[in-house]
């Protein structure tokens, strides 16, 4: 792996989250993976134990490309990588902000919308009996819960 110094002067970042990283210098391998059942209503509703990650979109493989190893690079980085100012607004699902070296990157993020509106709400006798669950765990802990029916 090609070594080289990062001079940073300054990295601003605003928001962090859902296995990003930030990563100043170099690296060996970057192995990111991100898993996310998303779910959007027209009216707030939410049940702790929904969604499950048994979904096709979870469980697909994915097909790499073969590495040929019979490429070869030589090269000579005698000046470092240097970075005045950075500003980054936000990064999210398993993204990285690496500035320097790295020999090898897998990046997987995944993403499972579901999106409910009013008339579209149908739930299973499972799902009726976990939202009864629900609905009497928080009256027993005097959580001011609301739970909207749907038309």
């Amino acid at each position: 792996m090609f070594k080289r110094y990062s001079m940073v002067n300054e990295l601003r970042g605003e928001t962090l989250s859902f296995s990003s990283v930030y990563q100043l210098g170099d690296s060996q391998s970057i192995f990111s993976t991100t898993k996310a059942f998303a779910v959007q209503r027209e009216r707030e509703f939410f049940l702790g134990s929904e969604g499950r990650f048994d979904a096709e979109v979870f469980n697909q493989l994915v097909e790499l490309p073969p590495i040929n190893p019979r490429i070869s690079v030589s090269r000579l980085n005698l000046s470092p990588i240097k970075v005045n100012c950075m500003h980054v607004l936000a990064t999210a699902f398993s993204s990285v902000v690496h500035i320097g070296n790295t020999c090898n990157v897998y990046m997987d993020s995944r993403v499972k919308h579901v999106r409910q509106l009013k008339g579209d709400a149908e739930y299973s006798e499972e799902e009726e009996a976990m939202i009864e669950e629900e609905k009497a765990q928080a009256a027993e802990e005097g959580e001011p819960v609301e739970f909207i029916e749907y038309d």
